[in-house]
């Protein structure tokens, strides 16, 4: 064993301690203080510009080096992120539906798309038409470490790091050639991961630099839903308290649901159809179609990568350096065949239809002297799945010169060019159009009455019924959608001393950045006009934006070796932007830290952040899509007799809207009555302003032991959203009637609601406040505990509780409290990926190595919550329910790792993810897929991961 004070023995602790995501500032103190600090090499911490002594800063960093990502065991990086209790996850490997092929990272639950992500310090480009980045395109290969610092870091870094930022930083120093792969499977022999990837270094001569090249690929297999009991049907809850399977009323046999029909007992039910197009009554639940078998558990992603990294030292003051990176990523979702919702046409002598068939028509609403209407629903069995097929290119080159001014000041400068392309084929979708068209044949010639186009007689009444010849008309073409996004950016920043005090110097950062987005997505034509059954309608995208901007920041101090204060300084700043399209912005931040005796450290942060309207939001253009605001119940409709709109003060609203006042009371909605949504885009549309503050308090004074402790509350007013007119309008708390004008009825439609409008709007309210407590402990072994010459034991815990997680829909309203809830409406309101709000969330790390073995040892604990419904029944003043699910317990996971080092070129790991085989916590429909939330728990069960390393 090493002498106690020896460097190689502090060097392994810090590592040991930083080891599984904790802040490195033990490590760096310790190393400051052995030396007095004033000899110690200046560097920059993530949520600043200004070089320090140390790593010590006023907000709370969070630290995860490479061995923490290889030891967790996770095939994705996405998934390593998210055990982080400070992230909720978002989409990643098992986002199907909801999804979009993209891995994201979703600091605090406000949304990916307020989380800014870095890589080397420097802004990166999302890949997509909005402003989430994808964590897929980074070069995985040359990590060295993940910085994570929560809280606004506007000032420093400009739009969008709201709720915080996540710094990728990559080794510089790579020499040699390096070989790493690694192989995933569960236990139940699927969900394979396949990753190799190779590096090749170079440290120039009189360490003037280094170039290093990389090359990656990754093969990620396809699971599917049916591949676990668990996940193998859609169970689904009611609002007296049953769990049952359930499934879609669209059904491959064909289903009429309005008007009912009379199959001759004088009782009137919903039908379906036999094989042989005999009418029958559908039963709920048993009759529903269980879609979920087909779709995928782990979606299919195929990458390829490659970059150029250089950092030249062009004079003994000056390095120029450059990253060229390019990803491809292939990825494939797949869905059930297309659920097919109209009112169709018919003739009542079409010659597809059996006499039972045609007795059972008779009873619909005419349209003409012998053609009726109703309202259908039908699984499109015969078309297909439904097959997404994504491939995306993203290319990025940073040019940037750094160096000296003089002996103290240094600047900075570089140019960013990021260019991404994807396009994505919707495959086995059909149209409404021409399967309408179909509907209506000649008994004659038993041909379409309008036969262009090829038309061919539909039978959609039967499991199986539609020709291969009925099927290839109603085929459209896969739509081909095409977005493109290039961003340009120029920043730069010179730093220095300004002068001295009598604490110290006075040390400033100045900077200037101007950022270009321009971006479109070119939607297929036939989602634009609404014609496609399967997949959502949808517009297209053009619009540029771009912003000049101007910071700067101060760290000044204010004591040194006082008697009240060994060290004070305060960090102020301030960021002024100008958007073409989104105004300007200030932005500030004040901070400070305290540490009045040697091992005790304060430290505070408040700043004011920004995000503005990104592409998507901005730009989108607007389009309508069919939807039907009623069901089979009309008391969907607020306004309806049976809803008791008078009882639950929605008169004036219905009023509002154009009913009558003498129809109140009256008026009831036809069930399945036919309506739109107005979709798109605002350019109207104002940034979104936070309020964000950390507090916090560092520890180091027992042997071997950091504590930290952080406060942070952080609100983000004016939020960018689609708007909610239903979830608004009829609240009771809304007075003002907002958004009830987004409701269009017509008179000649018997004032049912014709129209919604959903275009995006600056809305309410998100906030989240909680503690933040990290403890390490590092220390060397005794002999008797040694397996190999020496041996270390480092221990790392975090734990996050969620005091608050508040949502406010709209500015009319309460906010709805989601910390320590699953669940709808706190699912929906934040983003379609996030389910769940624990209140406590733990991550403990134990590490022992012993010579050239290591083991490892992480214990993640969730704490159980409850069902979020009641909030919305409460809310919206709805009668009590009986919730099937009204709570989930604690779930726990332990992964086990072991590595060992053959020599300085050779080492494998060996890792074994979810031990105890800990099942997903059970939510039903109340999950955001796959009966769960799956990303904060584990769909897979036991699963083992083999690495490789190699060294030359």
């Amino acid at each position: 064993m090493e002498p106690e004070g020896s460097t190689i023995v502090l060097a392994r602790r810090c590592a040991l301690a930083s080891a599984v995501a904790v802040a490195l500032m033990p490590c760096v103190s310790v190393a400051q203080d052995a030396d007095d600090g004033d000899a110690v090499e200046e560097i920059v911490v993530t949520g600043s510009r200004i070089a320090r002594r140390d790593l010590i800063a006023p907000s709370p960093i969070t630290t995860i080096d490479r061995s923490s990502i290889e030891n967790s065991g996770q095939p994705t990086l996405e998934e390593t992120l998210n055990q982080m209790p400070q992230v909720i996850p978002d989409f990643g490997r098992t986002s199907n539906n909801p999804g979009n092929g993209t891995s994201r990272i979703n600091l605090r639950g406000l949304g990916s798309q307020r989380t800014l992500v870095l890589l080397n310090g420097r802004r990166l480009a999302p890949s997509g038409i909005s402003s989430s980045v994808d964590l897929n395109n980074l070069p995985q290969a040359l990590f060295d470490r993940v910085e994570i610092i929560t809280g606004g870091a506007t000032t420093v870094y400009g739009s969008d790091a709201v709720a915080g930022v996540v710094n990728f930083i990559l080794r510089d120093d790579f020499d040699g050639f390096g070989l790493d792969a690694s192989a995933y499977v569960t236990e139940e022999g699927d969900s394979e991961v396949y990753d190799i990837n190779a590096t090749w270094g170079h440290n120039f001569a009189s360490g003037r630099g280094n170039i290093t090249l990389y090359g990656g690929y990754l093969e990620r297999g396809e699971s599917f839903a049916a591949d676990r009991a668990f996940t193998s049907i859609p169970w689904r809850t009611d609002d007296f308290g049953n769990i049952f399977p359930g499934g879609s009323s669209a059904i491959p046999e064909g289903r009429i649901a309005f008007p009912q029909t009379d199959l001759g007992d004088g009782n009137p039910v919903p039908i379906k159809f036999t094989p042989d197009g005999i009418p029958v009554e559908f039963v709920f639940p048993g009759d529903l179609y269980n879609y979920a078998p087909v779709n995928y558990l782990q979606i299919p992603l195929e990458r390829y990568s490659g970059g150029l990294f250089l950092n030249y030292d062009v004079s003994d003051r000056h390095t120029l350096y450059t990253e060229l990176t390019y990803t491809r990523n292939n990825v494939l979702r797949n869905l059930a065949p297309v659920p097919l919702f109209m009112f169709p046409e018919t003739n009542l002598d079409n010659p597809v239809l059996t006499p039972e068939a045609q007795a059972a028509f008779s009873q619909y609403i005419p349209t003409g002297p012998n053609t009726v209407t109703f309202f259908m629903a039908r699984r499109m069995e015969e078309l297909g799945f439904r097959i997404i097929d994504s491939t995306n290119d993203y290319s990025r080159a940073v040019v940037g010169l750094r160096g000296d001014i003089n002996d103290t000041w240094d600047f900075d400068i570089w140019a960013t060019y990021t260019k991404g392309e994807e396009e994505e084929l919707q495959r086995n979708d059909g149209s409404f159009s021409r399967f309408q068209q179909g509907l209506l044949v000649d008994p004659l010639t038993g041909q379409c009455y309008d036969p262009s186009g090829g038309c061919v007689p539909i039978n959609p009444w039967g499991a199986g019924a539609l020709s291969p010849e009925a099927v290839e008309f109603i085929r459209l073409a896969p739509h081909t959608n095409v977005t493109s996004r290039t961003q340009k950016l120029i920043s730069g920043y010179v730093r220095g001393d300004m002068f001295r005090t009598w604490a110290g110097p006075i040390s400033v950062a100045f900077g200037a950045e101007w950022r270009s987005d321009d971006g479109g997505f070119e939607a297929d034509d036939s989602l634009f006009t609404g014609d496609a059954i399967g997949f959502g309608g949808d517009a297209s995208v053009i619009g540029e934006e771009s912003v000049s901007e101007v910071y700067a920041e101060a760290l000044i101090p204010l004591a040194e070796d006082a008697p009240f204060a060994r060290r004070l300084s305060l960090e102020v700043g301030g960021r002024y932007s100008d958007y073409d399209h989104a105004g300007s912005a200030d932005t500030w931040k004040v901070g400070g830290e305290w540490e009045p005796i040697a091992d005790l450290r304060f430290r505070a942060m408040w700043q004011r952040s920004v995000r503005a309207p990104d592409l998507f939001e901005a730009f989108q253009e607007e389009y309508i899509t069919n939807f039907g605001y009623v069901g089979e119940d009309s008391s969907d409709d607020p306004c309806s007799a049976s809803a008791d709109p008078a009882g639950r003060g929605n008169v004036e609203k219905c009023v509002l809207q154009g009913i009558p006042i003498d129809q109140i009371g009256i008026y009831e909605a036809t069930p399945f009555f036919p309506s739109e949504e107005l979709n798109g885009g605002n350019p109207n549309l104002h940034p979104e302003e936070a309020e964000t503050s950390t507090v916090g308090v560092v520890y180091t004074g027992l042997d071997n032991w950091t504590f930290s402790l952080d406060l942070f509350d952080l609100e983000v007013d004016n939020t960018i959203s689609d708007a909610f007119p239903d979830a608004v309008c009829w609240n009771q708390q809304n007075i003002g009637n907002a958004l009830c004008d987004r409701f269009i009825r017509d008179a000649n439609a018997g004032y049912n609601v014709v129209s919604q409008d959903l275009t995006k709007l600056n809305a309410g309210v998100m906030s989240t406040s909680g503690v933040d407590t990290q403890v390490s402990y590092a220390t060397d072994l005794p002999q008797w505990m040694t397996i190999f010459d020496y041996a270390d034991l480092s221990i790392n815990l975090i734990w996050t509780h969620m005091e608050s997680n508040d949502v406010q829909l709209h500015e009319s309203l309460d906010s709805s409290e989601c910390a320590g809830f699953f669940g709808f409406p706190c699912s929906s309101t934040l983003n379609f990926a996030v389910n769940t709000f624990p209140e406590n969330r733990v991550t403990t790390n134990i590490a022992y190595t012993s010579g050239n073995l290591d083991l490892h040892l992480t214990w993640r604990w969730i704490e159980g919550t409850d069902n979020a419904y009641p909030i919305f029944i409460e809310a919206t003043g709805q009668p009590e329910t009986i919730e099937a699910i009204p709570t989930i317990g604690s779930k726990g996971y332990v992964d086990l790792g072991a590595g060992y080092v053959f020599n300085d070129n050779v080492s494998v790991r060996l890792n074994v993810s979810n031990l105890f085989d800990t099942d997903p916590a059970f939510m039903a429909d109340q999950g955001n897929q796959n009966n769960t939330d799956g990303g904060m728990y584990d769909l897979f069960g036991r699963s083992y991961q083999l690495s490789f390393s190699m060294r030359y």
